[in-house]
């Protein structure tokens, strides 16, 4: 929505409130001057045109005005609806991490510009990313839901405002007032409303912001070639690199699609991996399902010639993570190997055609 355009629909809801309040006093001046006619024509006062007046609806005029001003409302919020832009989130955020959206009690819409989709995403983490999706479009849906809440409860305080004057212009009391009761009821059931659909935008935003770190971790950055990446995914290692490998980097290269420029000595995995940026894998601590890890020449349980790499079967809810290698085809525990399961010795490679965020 545009600058221009925004403060013309402020111009157009400001005078829905201006008729709103117009309104009540219409109402409210109506009902004095009927009560003064009436007094005066007990009095025996002769009024002209006093008959019109006392047998004139008392919120006819007052019941014109809500109807223009119910139409107003109608048309601004057809009009901002309009405007509002199709937010359908069309990826992730991963090459402007201090633009990422920030989490409010009154949430605003998360502009689609905001998020683009990353260079390359594989077919293991189209998962995660269709709950990223949706979990955008509920937030989108609870934003226009609280909108119009918002907006329905102000109508309806509104309304109850003006039938508290006219009890009070008629000297009656608004306690124990049917109607009064009513509107009450309607105004807190839409207070109710409105802070369960926050809850439901606060809960899709930690879902959101979740899955988009997650998704960070596997996502190549600038630089990468992703049509290369794509044909590494499904699909095996070339037939030079098996027959020229062995060990432990010959059961990788078995399993997963690996270049044959990063297929050298096991401890020298993630100081190509670095070197070759057109692959896009990333190196981190933290070990997914999927990623290659690398243990330094100084590991314990390494060679102290080749180091050593296993691959990340699963991560298991209590952090546990199971790992198989040449020695070891059938997942086992990695702390059942050694008691050096991370530090400076310890790299996980995540490759983008392969490694799952989780």
């Amino acid at each position: 929505m545009t600058d221009e355009l925004i403060a013309r629909v402020s111009e157009l809801r400001a005078a829905a409130d201006q008729l709103r309040g117009s309104s009540s006093v219409v109402r409210v001046a109506l009902e004095s001057a009927q009560a003064e006619a009436a007094g005066l024509a007990a009095l025996g006062a002769v009024l002209p045109s006093a008959a019109a007046l006392l047998s004139a609806a008392p919120s006819a005029s007052a019941d014109r005005l809500d109807i223009l001003r119910d139409q107003l409302d109608r048309a601004v919020m057809g009009l901002e609806d309009a405007a509002r832009p199709l937010m359908i989130p069309l990826g992730i955020l991963w090459n402007r991490l201090d633009h990422r959206p920030v989490l409010r009690r009154d949430p605003a819409p998360i502009p689609a510009a905001a998020y683009t989709l990353g260079s390359y995403l594989s077919r293991y983490n189209r998962p995660l990313y269709d709950r990223f999706l949706t979990d955008q479009e509920t937030i989108t849906r609870e934003t226009a839901r609280i909108t119009a809440l918002r907006a329905e409860r102000e109508r309806t305080q509104g309304d109850l405002m003006a039938l508290n004057n006219r009890l009070a212009t008629a000297g009656m009391a608004a306690a124990g007032s049917p109607q009064v009761a009513a509107l009450q009821g309607q105004i807190d059931h839409l207070a109710r409303e409105e802070s369960a659909a926050h809850g439901r935008i606060e809960a899709a935003q930690a879902s959101a912001e979740d899955a988009r770190q997650r998704l960070l971790r596997v996502t190549p950055p600038d630089g990468a070639d992703t049509t290369l990446i794509q044909s590494l995914e499904g699909t095996d290692s070339a037939s030079y690199v098996l027959a020229n490998t062995r060990d432990c980097v010959n059961y990788i290269a078995s399993r997963v699609a690996i270049p044959g420029e990063l297929a050298a000595n096991a401890h020298l995995w993630d100081e190509r991996a670095a070197e070759l940026t057109r692959f896009g894998i990333g190196i981190g601590d933290e070990p997914l399902p999927g990623a290659v890890l690398v243990m330094e020449t100084d590991h314990p349980f390494a060679s102290d010639q080749y180091g050593h790499v296993m691959l990340v079967e699963s991560v298991g809810a209590d952090g546990a993570v199971w790992v198989t290698d040449n020695n070891n085809p059938t997942p086992v525990r990695l702390s059942d190997l050694t008691r050096e399961t991370s530090g400076e010795r310890v790299k996980y490679l995540y490759l983008p055609w392969y490694t799952r965020a989780g």
